[in-house]
């Protein structure tokens, strides 16, 4: 998917076999790109809005509606769910297809769209998450209707966007870990572990100075949003410019208008 959680919709090719069941991921795909090419497509039902994640006060009762549209040439079996984000230690983020969202409705999760027909759903926050917040994606996938009479791989369509039930009171907290080098020679890169103490995901940016004796680096750290108690190996630099020597790397975390400084040692071999 995406490094960090999901502003938007991407759009996906999943590779079916018969029965149903799918063999392979989606790819790292605009919405916008699924649409031109004919597939499975969703929109807003606020007019003039593009914006497709789901960002409200997590609150019972809070509704967003969508539109679903099969702009491809064949029927489809659409089903929609919400789903919990997995994160890795690198940073990515993915919908677990294993789980679904508690607390989040889908006003019609499983129908079947004609080749240019529509439909409009809504998802709704039925209860108050216990933690305060909440986080997942809803994931749209589109089937064709004769897919268990097909022989081979058949193609179907993938869509998630992110839905975000904020905190009524924000909290912001950053605990590094470790700074790490890993790989050799020119592809040596220093990272350093992080976890979201906090309950929000705003985005994780930075920046880094690498300081020694044969010289001084400058360089920023990706934008990266981290999911609440989830820790990430945030990059900080590449070394490849950078002599054998012992340096002092100071890096200064931000989230929000909160700011997290720290040094480490660090030995570039």
């Amino acid at each position: 998917m995406v490094s960090g959680l999901k502003t938007a919709a991407a759009a996906g090719v999943l590779a079916a076999a018969v029965g149903g069941a799918v063999i392979a991921r989606a790819d790292d795909l605009g919405a916008r790109a699924a649409q031109l090419q004919g597939g499975l497509a969703i929109g807003s039902l606020n007019k003039g809005d593009k914006n497709l994640t789901v960002d409200r006060p997590a609150q019972a009762g809070g509704v967003d509606g969508f539109r679903i549209s099969n702009k491809s040439s064949k029927a489809l079996v659409v089903t929609i769910k919400a789903r919990p984000w997995t994160q890795s230690s690198s940073g990515a983020v993915s919908a677990n297809r294993r789980g679904t969202l508690g607390g989040v409705t889908v006003s019609e999760g499983d129908f079947t769209l004609q080749p240019g027909a529509e439909k409009d759903i809504t998802v709704t926050l039925s209860s108050a998450p216990s933690a305060g917040y909440l986080y997942g994606a809803l994931e749209v996938v589109g089937l064709p209707t004769d897919v268990a009479k097909s022989k081979g791989v058949i193609t179907g369509y993938r869509l998630v966007s992110a839905l975000r039930y904020t905190p009524a009171t924000a909290t912001y907290g950053l605990k590094a870990g470790a700074a790490k080098i890993s790989g050799k020679g020119a592809k040596q890169t220093l990272t350093m572990s992080v976890r979201n103490t906090g309950n929000t995901v705003a985005p994780v940016t930075g920046t880094v100075k690498l300081k020694g004796a044969t010289g001084t680096k400058n360089g920023t750290v990706k934008s990266t949003r981290i999911l609440p108690g989830k820790s990430v190996a945030l990059g900080l630099a590449s070394l490849s410019s950078l002599r054998a020597g012992s340096y002092t790397a100071t890096v200064t975390l931000i989230q929000n208008k909160q700011k997290t400084t720290l040094s480490k040692k660090i030995r570039v071999r």
